[in-house]
């Protein structure tokens, strides 16, 4: 009888790795030149706008694309003006990307907050293909890959480069309890290349080199820490008031260098905030002025500032509302906005 069992499972480990073998040597799909797949992706995403119409209901901003059939009078998304087609540039794999989305909703701008490419967001969506289906009953034009019409939490770093680049572009809006209503939320479109998408990634749903649709609603943004030094990473960034907030903000996230090349091409550069100069990017490092005293003792408040209204035990990075004092300089100014705070100044110690 062990015989027997020996020689099944030599049966099942041979088939087994027979099966593997043959996947191992299955050709996955070729990697196609950048420049060429997105002049094919360009050329698609202009028809699709040109050939669709969108239904938006104003309340939701839920979101239904359709083909114009021969003889409609409906607008096309290109040429309808509710909502004006916006336009953002992101260079990626040496490819300047133009990215068409439209703001149905910027969010709230006042109360809400805006996020940088590496903080979470809660955001409900819509996936969609630019591949019209005559046979789908509900809508032979749409066909939706992935939703969530609840909203989830995703971080920005951990989702394709597409969504880090557009919706930074937006605010959350706030919301109630019992039950949770989301409120003046931001709320869009974007068409992005399969560049900035899934490229050669292919799943079940979406075809390898496909340009997609996603709708989406920004209903709440949580601010990281990358480093844990008390200093949210989006403070951990340079900042450069004169930078239009429409082109891309990297990793980092720093600020933009929007410049021309000799030949007229446009060139972004994106530094990263290194304040130590020891390679490590500030929102990555804990002693982020090289003194060797961690951020967060440079950030530990003087016990007289803790109070029941002030209850926390480090300074923000900029006063608040109930924090009426932020990271101090070495003599402990806490608000001018310029000031260089004691953490990044190493002849405080």
């Amino acid at each position: 009888m062990n015989n027997i069992y020996k020689i099944l499972s030599v049966v099942v480990f041979c088939i087994v790795m027979a099966a593997c073998s043959k996947n191992n040597n299955s050709d996955p799909v070729p990697i196609r030149d950048y420049a060429t797949q997105y002049a094919a992706d360009k050329d698609t995403i202009d028809k699709y706008l040109s050939t669709h119409y969108m239904t938006v209901d104003p309340t939701t901003f839920d979101v239904t694309f359709t083909k114009i059939l021969s003889g409609g009078t409906q607008q096309s998304i290109k040429d309808q003006t509710q909502y004006p087609l916006k336009d953002t540039v992101v260079i990626q794999d040496g490819i300047n990307y133009h990215i068409p989305f439209i703001k149905f909703r910027e969010g709230d701008v006042a109360n809400g907050k805006r996020p940088t490419q590496v903080d979470s967001i809660h955001v409900a969506y819509k996936g969609v293909t630019m591949t019209d289906h005559p046979n789908t009953p509900v809508n032979p034009n749409e066909i939706d890959f992935d939703v969530a019409v609840n909203p989830v939490w995703f971080k920005l770093q951990e989702v394709i480069s597409g969504w880090t680049h557009i919706l930074t572009n937006f605010h959350s809006g706030t919301y109630t309890t019992n039950p949770t209503t989301f409120v003046n939320y931001g709320a869009g479109v974007m068409f992005l290349p399969s560049g900035l998408g899934y490229y050669n990634n292919g799943t079940t749903n979406i075809n390898s080199y496909s340009p997609l649709i996603f709708t989406f609603k920004l209903c709440e943004v949580h601010y990281r820490d990358q480093d844990g030094d008390g200093i949210l990473s989006k403070d951990e960034r340079k900042l450069d008031p004169t930078i239009s907030p429409l082109i891309r903000w990297k990793e980092n996230p720093a600020g933009n260098t929007y410049k021309f090349d000799s030949d007229g091409n446009l060139v972004i550069d994106v530094p990263f905030l290194d304040t130590d100069g020891d390679g490590i990017a500030d929102m990555y490092d804990t002693d982020d002025d090289g003194d060797h005293v961690l951020t967060r003792v440079e950030t530990v408040k003087d016990p007289a500032d803790i109070t029941l209204a002030s209850p926390l035990g480090h300074y923000p990075f900029n006063p608040t509302p109930t924090e009426p004092k932020g990271v101090p300089n070495c003599s402990g100014d806490f608000t001018t906005p310029t000031r260089l705070r004691k953490y990044l100044d190493p002849s405080c110690h």
